[in-house]
């Protein structure tokens, strides 16, 4: 039976309810006598009968029908068995009906389109899992111990910002006395470019291992990558150091300009030509540059993106504090990882919002081996160091075939400048002592700087102890200078030596 007779029928019975009340009281009202009222009992209880009927149909065809949908909505029935309970109510209008299917049509297209979403971040999750492990994979192996790795000391950083970066450094042993470090990135934050980062990186490797120059490297690098028609490139500075006399030669193609400082000096910027990117062009004559490191100079290098991480007035990191952060970090005398800690800790600090987080990578090289003429050693300002300065003093002087006998008295002068040195540096500071020999081996140059506070150690003496050391010290001394810093004051005593040094060994 259609919803239709259904309805019709339900309401017949109704109807035919109420027109026997009608007649009912039309009877009490025509006739009020004892027929009358009989008749009217009769018409009264034949309406409680059909209106009993009517609502017993009503009970088992439209109210029953309307719970079990509500049930049917309220659980998770398939689209077909709603569509069938709702056409079963018989008061139920078609639009109603429609209305109600439209709803879980749409509340299943929903579930449809959450699940694509989930799909979807998924899919995201997994790329960028896979992005990640590639671009770890450019990451260099730690070094094996050799004499050529106590020639220096170097470090590489990678910080990863809001949204993922192509970066990497490297640095690794074209042959034993030949290292090269290399900091790098391709821009974009996708597979395609962590792998082409990968190729890139690889083969320059493989090429300069194969005995090409750096010059002739980057230019077949160039060339093949262009030749891929990838459409992408690899902004890097790939350097090469000669540990043995610190020389190091470098190309920059398309990376940002790296810092340098001088034996404990001021970090600068080191202006150079930038080269275009590689594989960015089909032709490129790439040209190195070259530059002499000495002992205790560093060589700061970085990608675009911690330059570029703005602060909160919106002006980048490299314009308002990346050079002053290195040269705080350079007067606490710190090893380069934890320079490259301390800056990147700076760099968060100055950004301040995590989402303008840009990721990089950094790399920091030390270079530390001395000269013959020239060379340093760096010790805290506490008495117990005077025996470590001693023993540098005395290596210097061998290495130069100069006698003890000719260098006595200057290490007694240095060991008594060392003391008042100590006396007025500031707590926790260090001291760097440097001696440089002159060619002939007549004289020698002694050097300290320390964080004195602005006071000469040699002019604010008290008697007794002090004095007597400072008498000395001034005899032993042909000049003698102190030079007020910023972060370092300096005190230089030249002193001739006693003799004519020793013949060198043949």
């Amino acid at each position: 039976m259609r919803n239709e007779d259904r309805r019709k029928e339900s309401l017949w019975l109704w109807q035919a309810g109420a027109a026997l009340l009608a007649a009912a009281g039309f009877v009490l009202l025509a006739d009020s006598g004892p027929a009358g009222r009989i008749w009217a009992g009769w018409l009264f209880l034949a309406a409680a009968v059909l209106l009993l009927a009517g609502a017993s149909r009503l009970r088992d065809r439209v109210i029953r029908p309307l719970e079990q949908l509500y049930q049917a909505l309220s659980g998770s029935a398939p689209m077909d068995q709603l569509v069938q309970q709702a056409q079963e109510v018989p008061g139920l209008p078609g639009a109603v009906m429609e209305v109600a299917a439209g709803r879980i049509g749409e509340a299943e297209r929903r579930m449809e389109q959450l699940q694509a979403t989930a799909d979807r971040q998924a899919q995201q999750t997994v790329r960028r899992q896979l992005t990640e492990e590639l671009c770890r994979s450019a990451l260099p192996q730690v070094l094996r111990d050799s004499p050529a790795t106590a020639a220096f000391s170097l470090a590489g950083r990678v910080e990863e910002g809001q949204a993922l970066s192509c970066t990497f450094y490297d640095y690794f042993f074209i042959d034993p006395g030949l290292l090269c470090i290399m900091v790098g990135q391709v821009p974009g934050d996708g597979i395609t470019e962590a792998l082409y980062m990968v190729v890139a990186q690889t083969t320059i490797r493989s090429r300069l291992r194969m005995g090409r120059s750096l010059v002739e490297t980057m230019a077949d690098v160039n060339t093949q990558l262009y030749d891929q028609g990838a459409k992408q490139s690899l902004c890097v500075l790939v350097g090469t150091l000669n540990t043995a006399n610190g020389m190091f030669t470098y190309v920059n193609a398309g990376g940002a300009l790296p810092l340098l400082m001088r034996n404990g000096e001021r970090y600068e910027w080191l202006e150079a030509p930038v080269y275009a990117a590689i594989g960015m062009n089909e032709n490129v004559s790439y040209r190195s540059q070259q530059l002499r490191l000495r002992q205790g100079d560093c060589l700061f290098l970085q990608t675009a993106g911690l330059g570029q991480t703005p602060g909160e007035n919106g002006v980048p990191f490299q314009k308002q504090e990346l050079r002053a952060v290195l040269n705080r970090s350079r007067s606490r005398a710190q090893a380069p990882e934890e320079i490259l800690q301390f800056t990147a800790d700076e760099a968060a600090a100055y950004c301040q919002r995590d989402e303008d987080r840009v990721g990089y990578a950094a790399l920091m090289l030390e270079y530390r081996k001395g000269d013959k003429e020239l060379a340093h050693c760096q010790v805290p300002a506490v008495p117990a160091s005077a025996g470590e300065v001693t023993a540098f003093l005395k290596k210097r002087f061998e290495d130069n075939s100069i006698q003890r006998r000719a260098y006595a008295r200057v290490a007694v002068m240095v060991d008594e400048l060392f003391a008042l040195c100590c006396r007025k540096c500031k707590e926790g500071g260090m001291v760097t002592v440097e001696c440089g020999i002159a060619p002939d081996g007549q004289s020698v140059t002694v050097r300290m700087s320390a964080p004195l506070q602005g006071v000469n150690p040699v002019e604010d003496v008290q008697e007794g102890t002090e004095a007597s050391a400072v008498e000395f010290i001034e005899d032993q001394t042909e000049y003698l200078t102190f030079k007020k810093g910023e972060e370092q004051d300096t005190v230089t005593a030249v002193c001739f030596l006693e003799e004519e040094p020793a013949a060198a060994l043949g």
